[in-house]
């Protein structure tokens, strides 16, 4: 979503393709309104996604089994976290690679960020 967005793609051009695709996943197709607004609040937050991540991955190690994109989901959650988006809803992940996307122009660009 955010990719589109930033290659000028209409925000709910991007997301009506992508839901309604044949590999639009159920999720993707029952979330896509809030995306383009989040809620502010949710039923399974932020907090409670990194809660289970965490076992997840503490499963992976004690059985030897490698959970790479769980870790990057993991880093993702904390910086959502960090953010103040720990009570927010999963599509608030979307407005934190954007923050992140517009830090990282600011440095390239020799702002602060």
């Amino acid at each position: 979503m955010l990719l589109a967005e930033h290659a000028g793609v209409d925000p709910e051009l991007a997301l009506q393709v992508m839901s309604e695709s044949p590999i639009g996943s159920p999720m993707l197709k029952a979330r896509a309104p809030m995306f383009l607004d989040p809620p502010d609040t949710a039923w399974f937050d932020v907090d409670l996604m990194q809660k289970d991540i965490k076992l997840a991955l503490a499963s992976g190690r004690d059985l030897d089994v490698p959970l790479p994109s769980t870790s990057v989901v993991a880093e993702l959650l904390t910086a959502a976290q960090g953010h103040g988006y720990e009570h927010r809803d999963i599509t608030v992940l979307h407005r934190l690679l954007n923050d992140l996307s517009a830090a990282r122009v600011r440095r390239k660009l020799g702002f602060a960020a």
